[in-house]
């Protein structure tokens, strides 16, 4: 089973704008039909699907190079916060938006992992022409399991909107 990701952290600064919101094959602790149990980990692939194009945003939609950096994703307990609206961004996250790195975040998301909150990552390829329907793919599946069930995301978009 595949989960499709279609969102990410600007879509939240910008209402889903930019991507469909997420997009689930089911919403709930296991998939509706599945005789994979909540114990057993389980690995999913994440595409994100670009939506920001002239035609959806023609309002200050730029005239050269729109493109996305790389995407990074994470699944995690409730003990670990990714980003949060409003919040104080860590040094990775400021990275990652200002300048598309994703290197800082990747190392704090390592100690995390060292902590037991963060169970696995993963980096979606990055969109070097936002067309519609231009997507990043995940390198490899996430791996989710009932102690870390939460999934975050997060890409920079170029030039910001």
């Amino acid at each position: 089973m595949k989960l499709l990701f279609s969102t990410t952290i600007i879509s939240s600064f910008l209402d889903c704008a930019l991507a469909d919101s997420f997009n689930f094959e089911h919403i709930g602790q296991s998939p509706v039909g599945s005789d994979v149990p909540t114990s057993r980990n389980v690995g999913y692939s994440i595409t994100y699907t670009n939506k920001w194009t002239a035609q959806n945003h023609p309002f200050r939609y730029p005239s050269s190079d729109p493109h996305y950096s790389q995407f990074f994703w994470a699944s995690h307990s409730s003990d670990y916060v990714m980003w949060e609206n409003g919040g104080t961004a860590t040094r990775g996250i400021e990275n990652v938006a200002e300048i598309g790195s994703i290197g800082t975040l990747r190392n704090e998301v390592q100690e995390q992992q060292n902590m037991g909150n963060v169970l696995d990552d993963v980096v979606g390829s990055t969109i070097g022409t936002a067309f519609g329907g231009a997507r990043s793919i995940s390198n490899e599946d996430l791996c989710v399991d009932a102690s870390h069930p939460y999934v975050s995301g997060l890409g920079m978009i170029a030039p910001s909107p």
